[in-house]
């Protein structure tokens, strides 16, 4: 409706979502780039740590990626969406 012919994401919380489109869809992953800065900047013992079960195989990477230990939160809603 708006024109585009084609959609640029990074990181998508899900990867479902590309199927809500009908028109080309392109991903850029951070991780790489995140990585390799951090490597760079040479970090005391760092720790990658994932907000919850959603985004541990991305944490998981970056971790390996980094060498590192990688921690996951336990978060815990009242209800859905709160």
């Amino acid at each position: 409706a708006a024109g585009a012919t084609r959609v640029l994401t990074m990181d998508l919380h899900a990867g479902q979502i590309q199927g809500f489109f009908d028109i080309p869809l392109d991903q850029l992953v951070g991780v790489p780039i995140l990585a390799e800065y951090f490597r760079k900047i040479d970090l005391k013992d760092p720790i990658v740590v994932s907000p919850d079960v959603g985004g541990v195989t991305r944490a998981r990477d970056l971790a390996s990626r980094m060498e590192t230990s990688i921690a996951i939160i336990d978060k815990r809603r009242p209800r859905p969406n709160e």
